[in-house]
């Protein structure tokens, strides 16, 4: 008996800029389960280094409406950490860039 058989085809290569293109763009998708109970959003929000993994947990956790007060509160502290870990980039690059330009202050 002859089964039909198809021929694999290529996967085509990504061009250098794909390569080159900054993981950013997908930093808004997340592989969390949808939605998350309040105590796995704050044993996740624990391990949560970045702003756009808070995010992430906080989406998770609110993904169900109506959310409950304890949810409420957790995904605004979550917020609030996400807040300061940017600011503490913000300050960070700025520190850096006086650094390596220390003529071009204002």
């Amino acid at each position: 008996m002859d089964f039909p058989t198809s021929t694999r085809t290529s996967v085509p290569q990504p061009t250098t800029i794909e390569i080159q293109k900054p993981i950013a763009s997908l930093a808004e998708t997340t592989v969390l389960p949808a939605p998350l109970s309040v105590d796995e959003a704050r044993k996740a929000a624990v391990t949560a280094l970045e702003p756009r993994e808070k995010t992430a947990i906080i989406r998770a956790l609110l993904a169900n409406p109506p959310a409950s007060a304890e949810a409420l509160s957790l995904a605004t502290q979550i917020a609030a950490q996400s807040q300061q870990a940017l600011k503490g980039y913000s300050t960070a690059l700025e520190t850096m860039g006086s650094a390596l330009h220390p003529a071009e202050k204002t």
